[in-house]
């Protein structure tokens, strides 16, 4: 007993106290160097271009301003409300270079929370297996970017504020936070993975990264047109392979998501600027106001006009929102 005593209190002493921090240009290399000590990391920083060691999971989200990652072969710009996931990556390079501070948040996800997580989220009924974990993209080898949305963005921006201000109770408790709100945001995203026509890993994941890809493009093209020709050329793909590509992963073709998101965009207009519907029309690319208002109505189940008596400017909790965050 007495040496088991002696056991418990030498792991304890020598056991490694996780911690969150600041960095900035003048610490960069000591936290770098006992990167393991600090699994949330938040970033204020106007210049920088150095290495990182990656985890097993790595999370870059960036606040506020623009950050350039390198892997070697791939790079990911992440600009405010976006964020890159790295799994299995061992080093980075990172480069921010702005004439104001660039804002950031780093997180190393703990895989074994990961994993409860993504059984809690997908299968909250059952036990997962540990074949049917290794279906999901922890496995795999991601170096990707993804958009937020304005929920993960205002969470993100009070993790920040909470790292800085070091106003939080309990480190493991926001580690439990910070994968459900992760989970919640991605989980539509795990099951498009789930649903790439594809069999061989590599392959999957090679599709499954030009999907996102794509739908990042989708979703910076709400003020312009762009075409599934154009798209797939981006993504060398042939434009069948694209399209079907695309419907099988999202369950929705490339055109109505892009409608869908000037639908959003459009309410979001009209309740921030007092924008008229025809101006509104003209600036996310409609032909004229009369094709725009026959795709709202049938998203929206009214005309702009009857919209407009119903939400006064206010609220719109009793229309159909779409979110694809």
């Amino acid at each position: 007993m007495l040496l088991l005593l002696n056991v418990l209190i030498f792991a304890a002493v020598n056991a490694v106290t996780k911690h969150s921090t600041l960095m900035n240009e003048l610490n960069w290399n000591e936290i770098v160097s006992n990167i393991q000590d600090f699994p949330f990391r938040i970033s204020e920083i106007h210049t920088l271009n150095k290495n990182i060691k990656l985890s097993k999971v790595s999370f870059k989200y960036n606040i506020e301003g623009k950050e350039t990652y390198y892997n070697g072969s791939k790079e990911a710009v992440l600009k405010t409300g976006e964020y890159l996931i790295a799994t299995n990556q061992e080093y980075c390079e990172v480069k921010i270079a702005e004439d104001k501070k660039d804002l950031g948040v780093c997180v190393d996800i703990n895989m074994e929370y990961l994993l409860q997580g993504i059984q809690a989220f997908l299968q909250p009924n059952k036990f997962v297996n540990e074949h049917d974990k290794l279906g999901y993209f922890v496995e795999d080898n991601f170096f990707i970017k993804h958009k937020s949305n304005r929920e993960f963005h205002r969470y993100m921006q009070a993790l920040f504020v909470m790292v800085k201000n070091n106003s939080f109770d309990s480190l493991q408790e926001m580690e439990y936070e910070f994968i459900r709100q992760f989970l919640f945001h991605q989980t539509p995203f795990l099951v498009a993975y789930k649903q790439v026509p594809a069999i061989k890993r590599s392959t999957r994941n090679e599709l499954y990264t030009k999907m996102v890809e794509a739908k990042n493009i989708l979703q910076d093209s709400i003020y312009t047109h762009i075409s599934i020709k154009e798209l797939a050329t981006m993504l060398f793909l042939s434009e069948y392979r694209f399209f079907h590509l695309f419907k099988e992963t999202f369950q929705i073709t490339p055109h109505k998501y892009l409608l869908q998101l000037k639908m959003n965009e459009a309410i979001l207009l009209y309740r921030k600027n007092s924008s008229s519907w025809t101006e509104i029309a003209n600036r996310l690319e409609f032909a004229d106001v009369q094709s725009f208002s026959k795709i709202f109505k049938k998203h929206f189940r009214m005309s702009p006009s009857e919209y407009g008596k119903f939400d006064v400017r206010g609220s719109m909790s009793d229309v159909r929102k779409i979110d694809f965050g």
